[in-house]
């Protein structure tokens, strides 16, 4: 497995010492976690790598506070690209894809959730594909 330096459990025990997590509870279908109050709530049936990943993007939401209703969808999809990144650091989604190109097997290798290994991968910034291109092999290249 490859060492990412995030660990949002720390996180919270350091910084957000007021936030209680529960993990007892079956949350409604397609919900992985939410935020009431001062309780995150993840769904109990989630892995602990996504647990990992859905503490995450909830930290992220109490850092940022609630976006009006009109703005929540873009603001999902924001935290997901926030949570991606302070998950997946760029050397790490390298070493990674220098030993596979699928995303279950790199989300297992980046101790994460699938739906995360691709929000990364999806958003890459055009030097990030660049630097990436420049050290990974490509099958594809003659």
């Amino acid at each position: 497995m490859i060492t990412n330096h995030w660990h949002p459990w720390r996180t919270l025990a350091e910084h957000y010492p007021h936030i209680a997590v529960s993990c007892d509870h079956v949350l409604p279908r397609g919900v992985a976690g939410l935020i009431k109050g001062n309780t995150i709530w993840l769904c109990k049936s989630l892995t602990q790598a996504e647990r990992r990943s859905t503490l995450t993007h909830e930290l992220i939401h109490v850092d940022r506070g609630i976006a009006p209703v009109i703005h929540r969808a873009r603001e999902e999809r924001y935290v997901d690209v926030l949570a991606a990144r302070r998950l997946i650091p760029l050397p790490a989604l390298l070493r990674g894809l220098q030993w596979t190109n699928d995303d279950y097997e790199l989300a297992e290798e980046l101790w994460t959730d699938v739906h995360t290994v691709r929000v990364r991968r999806q958003t890459l910034t055009s030097a990030e594909r660049d630097w990436l291109a420049d050290r990974v092999e490509d099958p594809q290249r003659p």
